[in-house]
């Protein structure tokens, strides 16, 4: 997940001079260090560094996913994505969409709202998850949608296991996180070109 310390890392990595990353990480705050990474970096910066922090989803889930991938590896994209979506029905959903990209949709809910998993801190006694309920008046923000991006990276590389398709992020649509808990997560992933042809046997 995308912590304080490892964005500072991946900044010192793109070769920014000292002064910006102080600038950009400021007094540590989660919220504000990405708003301030959109306002001073470009999009494919920001992509690159919150992508890399993705999640493994440890050693259990990704023989899972490696196992499910094996299973329907002679199917068809259409059926492969057919088949995922039958196994947590409740909590994700998977559309091919004639552009060739996926629409993915996770949806964990907390009473009437939609709940995030993310247990970075976004500062001192508060988590990334915690933003989709107002704590108290002093905290009353939203997280940039970019953050999502990581969450988006650990989804990515999880459906490639078990689809058998390179993916990459075009959209992160809408949060929990940034959206008070009324919205859920919904992605855009953008199918590899040399991989389209595989929509011929849909």
């Amino acid at each position: 997940m995308a912590k304080v310390y490892g964005i500072k890392k991946r900044l010192e990595k793109t070769g920014m001079d000292e002064k910006q990353i102080k600038e950009i990480i400021g007094n540590g705050d989660l919220v504000d260090i990405i708003t301030r990474m959109e306002q001073s970096l470009d999009s494919d910066t920001v992509y690159q560094i919150l992508d890399s922090c993705a999640c493994g989803g440890g050693k259990d889930f990704i023989k899972r996913c490696e196992k499910i991938g094996k299973e329907i590896a002679g199917k068809t994209l259409s059926e492969k994505i057919n088949y995922i979506n039958g196994i947590t029905p409740d909590s994700e959903n998977i559309i091919l969409n004639a552009d060739n990209t996926l629409g993915v949709m996770w949806s964990f809910r907390d009473n009437e709202k939609y709940k995030c998993v993310c247990s970075a801190a976004v500062k001192t006694n508060i988590k990334v998850s915690d933003l989709v309920v107002k704590k108290d008046d002093s905290d009353d923000r939203a997280m940039p949608l970019s953050y999502c991006i990581c969450c988006a990276g650990s989804g990515r590389r999880h459906l490639q296991l078990q689809l058998g398709v390179e993916l990459k992020t075009r959209e992160v649509v809408s949060s929990p996180i940034n959206s008070r808990g009324e919205k859920p997560c919904e992605l855009i992933f953008e199918i590899a070109d040399n991989l389209a042809g595989q929509r011929n046997g849909i």
